[in-house]
């Protein structure tokens, strides 16, 4: 049984005693365990733990993290509260064959039911399971209420794909008090946003770095939140189990092959032999399991991007009629004043679907370009391999990632005569067209230098052609 659109009350959640007693949830049947570290997907999720530059006055180095598991089954079983005494699988999203399962609920995972598996597997273990199809619009906009409103707390903050958030606190005791009034405050503020049950299984988790926060709350309970001091994080970080290391999880197999299941195993190894078998990877993972590498939360910019719509009358499902809408609203967004002097870098398109849900896919360009057709061709490559599951009542256009202009369809252009009816002085002597000068700009800006030159007279009655004419760079 399949449905576009559903949400409960919450599914009754019972975290586990911490990894410092007991390896093992008791909430096993959450696909995000407390010792997996596979981000999901949204803002900032790839990028959280990659090397920042030297530390500025706006980073914290004390790191409140709040992780909310399965944060998107949970959502659609706040929708549709009929659903929390069923068996409830989430679908993956961005699949247009063999569809497979993302998410399951606690009564889904007793079935036999589990993350990852064919949709036609999971039905024939549990024949009463119900099907959700991803809405990610909704999921998305969840999370910029969340993040709007922990700015009540905090500046600083820094997501870490859907459900997760890391949020600075340092100098908050001096506004708040404690580190449990300040984590009772957090929880507090997502009261005003959320239902009670879904805030009531958040985990939090207070350490130095986002590491060790991250750490904290995969080994909290609900209602508990784990609270790790400095001079604590490194025998804590001991028993901690080494799939909760941010690296690839090929080097995380690797490892418990040889026998590491814990952070504190790993730290027998010297550190030339993990760089020598894993690269960064290995120097990366000793630094944490030691807690010599302390991760600041470093605030998130928050970009504005460029968003247009095209509502149909009636649903749309032909690849035709959904390729031409896409084309208007391409040209649509280009005429947008905030996009006028910037080239698109990234651009997203999606849309609300029949019957509910939503689709989303997303590109980054090769290079900064404001010509349609370049911006439109990557999108329907992408909507031939991920076509919407269902007829369109309204497609979304989005430009979030901005570069320099580059236009350069009149590049050439002079206000005055040509060159060729001029000979060619109105370039060498005269003002040298706007056009040239921010060609020659966006090239300094890519490659370091300007590669263009022009040809100047230097000596045009010498019997040596050499030095008749000289090259001279172009630079502004």
């Amino acid at each position: 049984m399949a449905r576009s659109r559903a949400s409960a009350q919450s599914v009754p959640t019972r975290q586990g005693r911490g990894w410092a007693h007991n390896h093992s949830t008791d909430n096993d049947w959450l696909n995000t365990a407390a010792a997996d570290t596979s981000w999901a997907s949204g803002p900032g999720a790839g990028t959280v733990f990659q090397p920042a530059s030297a530390r500025t006055s706006t980073e914290s180095r004390q790191a409140l993290c709040l992780w909310l598991p399965t944060f998107e089954l949970r959502l659609e079983l706040v929708r549709s509260p009929e659903l929390d005494s069923t068996s409830v699988a989430l679908l993956s999203d961005g699949e247009s064959t063999r569809r497979t399962v993302w998410q399951v609920s606690e009564r889904a995972h007793e079935a036999g039911v589990r993350p990852g598996q064919l949709v036609s597997q999971a039905v024939s273990l549990c024949t009463s399971l119900t099907l959700l199809e991803p809405d990610p619009a909704h999921y998305d906009a969840a999370v910029d209420t969340m993040l709007e409103v922990l700015t009540e707390l905090t500046p600083v903050i820094e997501p870490a794909g859907r459900g997760r958030v890391f949020l600075g606190m340092d100098g908050l005791d001096r506004l708040f008090g404690s580190s449990n009034h300040q984590i009772d405050r957090a929880l507090r503020l997502l009261f005003q946003v959320f239902p009670a049950p879904l805030v009531a299984a958040t985990r939090a988790g207070l350490a130095p770095g986002k590491f060790g926060a991250w750490v904290a709350a995969a080994s909290a309970r609900s209602g508990r939140p784990v609270l790790i001091p400095e001079a604590h994080l490194g025998s804590f970080l001991t028993e901690c189990p080494i799939g909760s290391l941010p690296v690839d999880p090929l080097v995380i197999q690797r490892l418990e092959r040889l026998g590491v299941h814990t952070l504190g195993e790993l730290r027998r190894f010297p550190e030339p032999a993990l760089v020598a078998q894993f690269g960064e990877d290995g120097r990366n993972a000793l630094a944490w399991s030691t807690a010599h590498r302390i991760d600041p939360v470093r605030p998130w910019h928050r970009p504005h991007p460029i968003r247009v719509s095209l509502e149909f009358s009636n649903p749309v499902g032909l690849t035709g009629t959904l390729h031409s809408a896409l084309d208007r609203l391409v040209e649509r967004a280009l005429t947008r004043t905030a996009r006028r002097g910037r080239s698109v870098t990234g651009v997203r398109i999606g849309a609300h679907l029949e019957g509910g849900g939503s689709w989303f896919v997303e590109t980054v360009l090769h290079e900064p370009t404001s010509d349609r057709e370049r911006i439109a061709a990557p999108l329907r490559a992408k909507m031939a391999i991920v076509p919407p599951p269902r007829a369109v009542e309204t497609l979304l256009l989005e430009f979030t990632e901005f570069g320099v202009q580059s236009t350069q369809t009149q590049l050439f252009d002079r206000k005055t005569e040509g060159s060729r009816a001029t000979g060619g002085l109105d370039f060498n002597e005269g003002e040298v067209p706007v056009s040239i000068r921010d060609a020659v700009k966006e090239l300094k800006l890519r490659i370091g230098y300007a590669p263009l030159y022009r040809v100047v007279e230097v000596d045009p009655w010498s019997r040596i052609p050499e030095r008749r004419h000289a090259l001279l760079s172009v630079d502004f």
